[in-house]
């Protein structure tokens, strides 16, 4: 596949990079060393394509009831207070989006492949060249676990034009005009942008347990703890044959969360920042994010009401702002909480971290900090680990993840004007 590089091959580069980040340096030399990152206008054509679907409301219904015809379905909706105008119309764009693809890439005479089945997805997704996730962010983050390096490009399509902003998909005029995209990849009018991810290694037992969606994750109904400890003690005799460190084979390209299940219990972390003395603290769960996850859950972790900051200001100056000003100093806030999604730094932010007096006296426990490297220990109960609010596995008292970004992490997606 003929793809120029996006990163520079000198082999400093990446140690002069994280010195520059470390120091003040210029807006001007941010600008140039983004530009060089990503920008890339090499004429691309793809040979095969791997179209991966996400399934509309209608035919997830359909595998949900398979004893029930379509006006069933429908009229069992209705009856739960759906619009099933908007459940038809939804699946129309998603099927009609499907149809348009795949007639651009049978005239372009480019081989390609449509599934709606992670499994089947995975099967193809080293015979492809270019991955096409056809749904929202969460279809484009699921596709992204697939590709295990940063040679594979990606791009998605949102055919259901919600009035939502997407991160990660193209603008919805795209899904009107496929044509018009794979005529600016073949003339170099796109740009690639290196994506960062994070790996995740663990040390601990039972690493290679099946993982399991968080949807699928509950308590079972009158289970006594001491019940559950057994049979974790049961589990403990079988994983002490398998290997006690693991490397996560899924990439996390928005944020790893660590918390126990139950929301109400808080869990004990011992957190140790690049080569900083290790830190312990207490709170409802640590977010370890990149920067195109400082767009999502941790930019809302740390969003700030009006009231709270009209509180603040008040009570530190005296003055008392008004909605305009308030909805300003509330915008430049939440601005400076994103960080270039191609960045090799992460951002670790502690939820709900219960502040204690030994905290305040040593100042141990900084809430939120930027780091290359982070390491994290647990001393949780029914806790997990979980990637892109997805992909979970046990995270419990012992067990320890460390994270890193590196650019050969990194995801190749290819960006439209």
């Amino acid at each position: 596949m003929a793809f120029a590089v996006s990163y520079p091959q000198d082999e400093n580069f990446y140690e002069v990079y994280r010195e520059l980040l470390l120091s003040s340096m210029t807006f001007e030399l941010v600008l140039i060393m983004r530009i060089t990152s990503f920008l890339n206008n090499t004429p691309y054509r793809p040979q095969k394509v791997l179209v991966i679907s996400r399934l509309s409301f209608l035919e997830f219904l359909r595998f949900r009831n398979p004893d029930l015809n379509e006006e069933q379905i429908l009229s069992k909706m209705d009856l739960r207070g759906k619009d099933r105008l908007e459940i038809l119309a939804e699946h129309q764009q998603q099927i009609a989006c499907e149809k348009n693809l795949a007639a651009v890439l049978r005239k372009l005479d480019i081989s390609f492949r449509i599934t709606k089945r992670i499994k089947d997805a995975t099967k193809c997704v080293n015979w492809a060249d270019l991955v096409v996730p056809i749904g929202g962010d969460g279809t484009f983050l699921l596709a992204s676990k697939l590709i295990k390096d940063n040679r594979k490009p990606v791009f998605g399509i949102n055919p259901n034009d919600t009035g939502r902003t997407n991160i990660f998909t193209l603008p919805s005029k795209y899904a009107m005009d496929i044509e018009s995209i794979f005529e600016k990849l073949s003339t170099g009018k796109y740009t690639l942008l290196m994506r960062s991810r994070i790996r995740t290694v663990m040390n601990g037992e039972g690493l290679y347990r099946a993982p399991f969606h968080i949807h699928d994750k509950s308590r079972t109904r009158g289970e006594r703890r001491i019940e559950t400890l057994v049979r974790s003690t049961q589990r403990k005799i079988a994983d002490a044959l398998q290997p006690r460190q693991r490397i996560l084979p899924w990439l996390a390209l928005n944020e790893v969360f660590m918390g126990e299940f139950l929301a109400a219990r808080p869990i004990s972390l011992h957190v140790k920042i690049e080569d900083q003395e290790t830190f312990m603290v207490r709170c409802t769960g640590i977010c370890v994010c990149t920067g195109s996850g400082s767009r999502s859950w941790y930019k809302s972790m740390n969003s700030q009401s009006a009231e709270t900051v009209r509180s603040i200001v008040e009570i530190a100056t005296g003055k008392k702002l008004s909605p305009e000003e308030t909805n300003e100093l509330l915008y430049k806030y939440h601005r400076a909480l994103l960080f270039p999604p191609e960045g090799l730094q992460m951002t670790y932010a502690i939820r709900e971290m219960y502040q204690t007096t030994r905290c305040t006296n040593y100042k141990c426990c900084s809430d939120r900090q930027k780091c290359f490297k982070i390491t994290v220990k647990s001393g949780g109960f029914d806790a997990g680990l979980i990637i892109d609010g997805s992909i979970s596995l046990p995270f419990n008292d012992g067990t320890i993840a460390s994270f890193e970004i590196k650019p050969e992490y990194s995801l190749r997606n290819i960006i439209l004007s």
